[in-house]
């Protein structure tokens, strides 16, 4: 089975919607003022969480964002930080579903995975249920509960 034959949103490109230039620099702008990065990991914008945006939205998707772009704009890094906090007094909606957007895309981010790699973090990343490293004593669970019965004693409540 190829890509082309598996329609699902959680693919990337399944929409094949293709933001404006200015949609995609306002989506930077934003994303690198809600993770600014440090000496140890990339900022929004350097893990490219614009395009993992782009690459998973919907036609609605798109229009909502577009829609935030004109009313909180950013042409600037500074202007973002400003747009973002009048957005979450104004907005708390809309910046907590943009906060979220944000936040998936970067923990996405191959450059961010690859910084906790670097830093000794097990962590797979999407897709799940990799996720972090499960030891076997973490797996066993603490507390006994239910009981088991063997499938060869187990008969139809009819008979």
């Amino acid at each position: 089975m190829t890509g082309e034959n598996f329609p699902h949103p959680s693919r990337a490109g399944h929409y094949g919607i293709r933001f404006t230039p200015e949609l995609l620099a306002y989506l930077a702008a934003v994303a690198g003022a809600l993770v600014p990065g440090s000496d140890d990991y990339p900022s929004g914008r350097q893990a490219q969480v614009n395009t993992f945006i782009q690459d998973r939205s919907s036609a609605q998707d798109q229009v909502f964002l577009e829609r935030l772009m004109v009313r909180w704009p950013a042409d600037s890094d500074p202007e973002a930080t400003l747009a973002l906090q009048a957005m979450e007094e104004g907005d708390p909606s809309s910046f907590a579903y943009l906060r979220e957007l944000v936040f998936h895309g970067y923990y996405s981010s191959h450059r961010v995975l690859a910084a906790m790699a670097d830093r000794g973090y097990a962590y797979h990343g999407a897709p799940q249920p990799l996720g972090y490293k499960i030891t076997d004593v973490m797996a066993v669970p603490t507390k006994s509960r239910g009981s088991y019965i063997p499938t060869s004693d187990v008969c139809h409540v009819s008979h």
